[in-house]
């Protein structure tokens, strides 16, 4: 990550520069490609927090190196720190990882200098002589060879000889699954018991797994699902331990673990309960870890926000406080309706899956309703995500 104030834009292309040269001359040979990461090309509009934190989120987090740059000004302050950058560099520091800082000599207009910033600036510059080495540059191309210089020095250090020569071992394939196979397995594998159950009645035949029933009432479909038992069943994934009932085995949680972990999360919102005691119902087909749910007017603007506190499962029902709904319908909405303020707005819902940060949006109709003789608002809105 390219880390600095906003006048030093050439030294910011000089660096991206030369990690690129890097990448031409070493990165087959080592395995290892140097990506220069900078808010102007790796970030996107985002509300919701402090501009900082979102960047810190989204680019700091995952840098393993960060290169500050420093000419004249220290930058903009953030809540906690002296400036962005600052920050950047100190909580890259305090995680363990590596910060390259250079401080600018060229010449520059003392007129254009702001006092306040090069006072801030040079103060940061003492306190850095006692907290690691830092490099001072005359000239551009005097920044270009020596980090160039350095880049090479410390991408020599045996910590970032951490890739391996691949494995020439081919590991077998697993074996292809029709849609209709691989739906059975994650339903088995959902279901409490792990089992498939199948009848022959007055009916016609039956495959229930998780409260479903995979037949439809034709010949062809139970045809098409017996099928799907006998080839699940071949490759081990399923046994049959009754006339009537198969289990899933080792082999087959397994797979149809792989199975949901590669397929897309699906992700359904609604709402459910009185309006005095309403919930938002959040429904995935994998686990996902619930962070934070924002209440947005419909142009985006954030008014409050509910902690989640890190609920995790694929299934949760959020309680709706009535208070951060009325601090919404009370919010100077300019497309509310004129007689009894009803209208559009929207829930923001972020969560982490498998790691990564993600959020969904639900637009919502907020529509007051009158339960024992007192008014409440009540959320009007559903619908289903699909995320990679």
């Amino acid at each position: 990550m390219i880390a600095s104030p906003g006048d030093v834009t050439a030294e910011r292309e000089i660096i991206t520069e030369e990690l690129y040269r890097w990448n031409n001359a070493n990165a087959v040979l080592r395995e290892l490609i140097l990506q220069p990461v900078k808010w102007e090309t790796h970030s996107s509009p985002q509300m919701g927090a402090h501009p900082q934190t979102i960047l810190n989120e989204r680019l700091l987090l995952d840098a393993d190196i960060v290169v500050g740059i420093f000419g004249t000004r220290i930058g903009t302050a953030t809540p906690d720190f002296i400036s962005g950058s600052v920050e950047e560099i100190k909580k890259h520091v305090a995680a363990g990882k590596l910060a390259m800082l250079y401080f600018s000599h060229v010449p520059v207009d003392p007129n254009s200098i702001d006092q306040k910033q090069w006072a801030a600036l040079q103060a940061f510059k003492e306190e850095c002589k006692t907290g690691g080495l830092y490099a001072e540059y005359a000239s551009h191309e005097q920044l270009r060879t020596d980090f160039g210089h350095h880049l090479t020095i410390e991408l020599n250090r045996p910590k970032y000889l951490w890739l391996a020569k691949p494995d020439a071992t081919v590991e077998p394939r697993d074996p292809e699954l029709s849609d209709d196979e691989r739906r059975l397995l994650v339903a088995v594998a959902s279901d409490r018991n792990g089992q498939v159950l199948t009848m022959n009645d007055m009916s016609g035949f039956s495959v229930i797994a998780n409260g479903e029933n995979f037949v439809e009432d034709s010949p062809r479909s139970a045809a098409t699902w017996k099928r799907v038992l006998k080839r699940l069943a071949g490759l081990g994934y399923l046994d049959q331990v009754s006339e009537e009932i198969y289990e899933l085995t080792k082999e087959g949680f397994a797979r149809a673990d792989k199975e949901i972990a590669v397929s897309p999360l699906e992700l359904a919102l609604s709402f459910a309960g009185t309006p005095d005691k309403q919930m938002l119902v959040v429904d995935a087909n994998k686990p996902i870890t619930l962070k934070q749910l924002d209440f947005l007017m419909s142009s985006g603007a954030h008014i409050t926000s509910t902690d989640l506190g890190e609920q995790i499962g694929a299934k949760a029902t959020i309680p709706l406080d009535p208070k951060k709904v009325g601090e919404l319908f009370n919010s100077p909405r300019p497309d509310r309706n004129h007689y009894d303020h009803a209208g559009p707005a929207a829930l923001r819902l972020v969560f982490l899956s498998r790691g990564r940060r993600n959020e969904v949006l639900l637009p919502i109709v907020l529509q007051p309703k009158f339960v024992s003789n007192t008014q409440w608002i009540q959320l009007i809105g559903s619908k289903t995500f699909t995320l990679d």
